[in-house]
């Protein structure tokens, strides 16, 4: 199988060879270069050790990618690809600690509001061309807080007194970043991807009058020659063949350095293999078609059998749930664009079907039967690793779920609160009506392939059945299912976000003007008095240097989202379960926000073959 893949990414590649041979490397390695400290005591990675270069690692995703245009995207089918071949000034570490990246430090004022930046000298994207602060500042300026570029980056940046963070040219290498107020995730937010001045330049308006507002937004698309994509990441994409395979090749200028002054990344080539569900990419690990897996639960005790025999590593954590968050969106705008779906509209926007929604989620089934023991209950928008989830008595202790905010399986509690809301059997046939007779019948949608949301969908489903109820289950492709999230056309879609340590990275989401405010984007112009109270929360908990006081205010905004306002329905969270061929050196590195074709994926720098 190997092979033929081998033999598609040849055949389709040719068009793209120029990519391979113009981008020679570096003549030596760059006095600014990153040294990643493998096996050095004393560092996050002083149990890892220094590898050989060489081999392609084969992974698989059950979703083509929609795009390799980052500052657009809303999926993770296009930033599994684009986290891979862009990087920002600032980086975690494996402990998660903010770390210089394309910046080799910083300098922060004594008021903290400005910091100065030292761009790594002497680097160069991948087709060959210097990197300087002229990047950094288009970046920012150009695209970022361009109003004509679609960007979810932007709401992440965003003050809360309606201002940027000023991003300046000091000289070519220094980059100073001025805030008009205390911001305390500036860090995080300014660490968005750099992208390449000289390549995209000519495709904004701003800077290049002859094209159409707008152009930007449709560059690096699908159909772009992958010669044409330029980045400062490990890999580049080498082919692309739909419901195949991304191929991707090594960066001949990527400024990473192991202690022995070999070039990262290891790996040659990295290879994401399209398969149409989670069972395929089961079914290829097990036949050693691919090197590593993030696996479901119930894989676990599969693989468990096979481990010593097939020579693999099955990681299971059962105290460690995945940074994410996995949710039922109940769409408030259905229909308001269009002047359609007005009893569905009306009936979404009431807080207590939401409610009945909620306690129609049989979290402990869906525990027991698609993760195998292995999942937690959810009820935060903020991750359960993060040290902010107000399922912690304080910034960074234990969890404890003293405040957790519980809408238990109840099919008596979530058919008494459709009675309260008229939404009863008015002709006696077993299903709900609404007040003018109609049957209530709802749409539920999810990615078609993703057994465990396919999962979800029926035990929900299942439930609401039992108290007359109708939920029409229909599983989509991925990138349709984004579409109908982001055009408001769905009903109700099982989906999840990624997350991470720091709640500002979901403000883009929760904030009622955020571009994936998706279940009620109308909020943007007409927000609840509930949505000002949330929004109100989002900006006085970045407006403080103290940690411990800005989690008391996330632990009121998580209560005050979950109970009251419940436009996402919460579901699970998985343990971190994963597996890997013991060939992979370094694998063990990887962690609950880690997945192999995912971002931070066993595409790290560091992995290799022993």
């Amino acid at each position: 199988m190997k092979k033929l893949v081998l033999v598609l990414a040849a055949l389709l590649v040719v068009f793209s060879a120029s990519a391979v041979v113009m981008a020679q490397g570096y003549d030596a390695q760059p006095a600014d270069a990153m040294i990643v400290p493998l096996g050095v005591a004393g560092t996050p990675y002083a149990d890892l050790e220094p590898g050989v270069r060489g081999g392609t690692m084969y992974v698989a995703t059950i979703s083509d990618p929609k795009k390799w245009n980052y500052v657009t995207s809303h999926e993770t089918s296009t930033t599994q690809y684009t986290s891979i071949m862009l990087r920002g000034l600032v980086d975690n570490d494996p402990t998660f600690a903010l770390v210089p990246e394309l910046a080799k430090s910083w300098d922060v004022s004594e008021d903290n509001l400005v910091i100065t930046f030292h761009l790594r000298e002497g680097l160069k994207w991948s087709d060959g061309e210097p990197f300087t602060a002229d990047d950094v500042v288009f970046s920012f300026n150009d695209l970022y807080y361009n109003e004509d570029v679609e960007t979810d980056t932007r709401d992440i940046l965003l003050l809360p007194d309606d201002t940027y963070p000023v991003v300046e040219k000091v000289d070519d290498y220094t980059v100073k970043v001025t805030l008009s107020m205390t911001f305390r995730p500036i860090l995080n937010s300014i660490g968005a991807p750099i992208l390449p001045k000289h390549a995209l330049a000519q495709y904004v308006h701003k800077l290049n009058p002859d094209v159409p507002v707008g152009t930007f937004n449709s560059c690096w698309g699908l159909d772009t020659d992958p010669a044409e994509l330029v980045g400062m990441g490990p890999f580049m994409v080498e082919s692309y063949a739909p419901d195949q395979h991304v191929t991707m090749v090594r960066n001949p200028y990527y400024y990473h350095y192991d202690p022995n002054g070999v070039q990262l990344p290891y790996f040659d080539k990295y290879v994401v293999l399209t398969v149409a569900s989670q069972d395929v990419s089961l079914l290829k690990f097990r036949n050693g078609e691919l090197d590593a897996l993030g696996i479901r639960a119930t894989d676990v005790p599969i693989l468990k059998r096979e481990e010593a025999q097939k020579d693999f590593t099955v990681l299971v954590d059962p105290d460690v749930a995945v940074y994410g968050t996995s949710w039922i969106g109940i769409n408030q705008d259905i229909g308001l664009a269009e002047g359609t779906n007005d009893n569905e509209r009306a009936l979404f926007r009431m807080r207590d079907f939401r409610a009945a929604m909620s306690h129609l989620v049989d979290k402990q089934a869906m525990i027991d039967t698609l993760y195998n023991g292995l999942a937690v209950p959810q009820w935060s928008p903020v991750s359960y690793l993060s040290p902010f989830y107000a399922g912690r008595d304080s910034y960074g202790g234990p969890v404890t779920e003293t405040d957790a905010v519980v809408f238990e399986y109840s099919l008596m509690k979530a058919g008494e609160l459709l009675d309260g809301i008229g939404i009863i059997d008015r002709d006696g046939d077993g299903w709900r009506d609404y007040e003018d007779g109609t049957r209530v019948e709802i749409e539920l949608n999810t990615n078609a392939g993703n057994t465990v949301r396919e999962g979800v969908c029926l035990i929900v489903a299942d439930r609401a059945s039992k108290i007359g109820l109708k939920l029409n289950f229909i599983p989509v492709d991925f990138n349709t299912l984004v579409n109908k999230l982001f055009a408001s056309t769905g009903e109700m879609i099982v989906l999840g976000l990624t997350g991470g340590p720091e709640p500002n990275s979901g403000a883009n989401v929760y904030s009622s003007s955020g571009g994936l405010h998706f279940w009620h984007y109308s909020a943007a112009d007409e927000p609840t008095e509930l949505e000002k109270q949330i929004d109100g929360l989002l900006d006085a908990a970045v407006a403080t240097l103290d940690n411990d006081e800005a989690f008391e205010i996330y632990k009121e905004y998580q209560i005050t989202l979950a109970n009251d306002d419940l436009g996402l329905v919460y579901t699970v969270n998985p343990a971190f379960t994963y597996a890997y061929y013991n060939k992979v050196g370094n694998a063990q590195i990887a962690r609950p926000n880690y997945t192999p074709s995912g971002i931070y994926g066993l595409v790290m720098d560091y992995c290799f073959f022993k």
